[in-house]
């Protein structure tokens, strides 16, 4: 595992996503209070472009693969299905040989890049200032695929063909979007975020294996690597989470508050994780109203229960705190303002003082 040398001692950054529909002012708010680890800002409240399904596909919806930014289907009935798949391919053949031109269709639509953009001009503009790690993120290809459908109504994740462009572009636009940051000369984080993966193992997903999930999780990693970025996992619910410490992503971020069992179930091949370089952040602060109860002190405690919960199993606990990272819960792009607002003003006061 690469990045054995980064050790964030409770480094802390957010998930992604804000309610705000200004890409400035959710900016300010950002480095405001993450000014150690600056992310972009995922405005979904802006339009269908910048949704969490779509807004990481947009090479599949220029060459008529997908249609219908709101309802998005692949167009498998088209007359001329052969020649849009055709053109895909052409241009992913094209972006891994090193076309430059073809590699930047796999990057954001100007709608749904807004927030990107403006956070890369902001860092053109005034340097990384107190910034030791840029975040980036998109969304997870079981998740997506459970969205997109097929002109039947079928979720296109079953369907190997459509499964394999969707994976394709996903870790193209992940080495697109690395690539970019890592331009501003820091360690760039990349999160895969994929809720979806906590149904593996489900009576109601059966067909998915543990193999597929690594396989493709690595696909991504493949390409955060190759443009040496850092890349990491988000699952905001439980789940079996030695199918990420098997894999190549280095970061598992989780839902600590509301989802800590999962982990400690994981205990030992957290540590083994752990000890080969991975690093865990800890989603402390609650994305909900319950946030308004908690106040730094009692988070604080929670945490630090937490932390002993884990050392009790055989984690060790200098390792621990050495090598974990503090986010919210989850992204804060559905919640009103003046909560999500909330939320990162106390990540940002937890941050200063684990």
């Amino acid at each position: 595992m690469q990045n054995e040398d980064f050790k964030p001692h409770f480094l802390t950054t957010g998930v992604g996503s804000l309610p705000h529909t200004n890409s400035e002012e959710a900016l300010d708010l950002i480095w405001r209070t993450f000014p150690s680890a600056p992310h972009w800002p995922q405005l979904p409240c802006r339009g269908a472009e910048s949704s969490f399904i779509v807004q990481f596909l947009n090479v599949l919806f220029e060459t008529g693969v997908i249609a219908d930014l709101k309802s998005p289907k692949f167009q498998v009935e088209a007359s001329d299905w052969a020649e849009r798949m055709t053109e895909f391919y052409t241009l992913y053949l094209g972006a891994i040989e090193g076309d430059e031109q073809a590699f930047d269709r796999f990057g954001f639509s100007v709608q749904g890049g807004e927030g990107f953009e403006v956070f890369c001009r902001s860092l053109e503009r005034f340097g990384t200032r107190d910034a030791v790690l840029l975040k980036g993120q998109l969304s997870g290809p079981l998740t997506v695929g459970m969205q997109i459908m097929d002109i039947n109504k079928r979720s296109s994740y079953y369907n190997d063909s459509l499964r394999d462009m969707l994976v394709k572009t996903l870790a193209l636009h992940a080495e697109w979007q690395t690539k970019r940051l890592r331009q501003f000369g820091l360690p760039v984080l990349m999160s895969i975020d994929d809720p979806g993966m906590f149904a593996f193992g489900a009576a109601t997903h059966v067909t998915i294996t543990r193999e597929q999930l690594i396989e493709e999780l690595n696909v991504i990693a493949e390409g955060i690597l190759s443009q040496g970025g850092i890349p990491g996992v988000h699952v905001c619910a439980g789940m079996d989470w030695t199918l990420v410490f098997d894999s190549k992503v280095q970061v598992v971020n989780f839902d600590a508050y509301d989802y800590m069992q999962s982990m400690l179930a994981s205990a030992e091949p957290l540590n083994r994780f752990l000890a080969r370089g991975g690093i865990l952040s800890w989603g402390i602060v609650p994305t909900n109203p319950i946030a308004w109860e908690e106040n730094v002190q009692s988070l604080r405690l929670n945490l630090e229960e937490k932390i002993r919960e884990l050392v009790k199993r055989g984690v060790e606990e200098s390792l621990l705190r050495q090598r974990s990272m503090l986010t919210p819960s989850c992204g804060t792009g559905a919640l009103p303002r003046e909560l999500a607002e909330h939320v990162y003003e106390f990540a940002y006061e937890m941050g200063g003082l684990v």
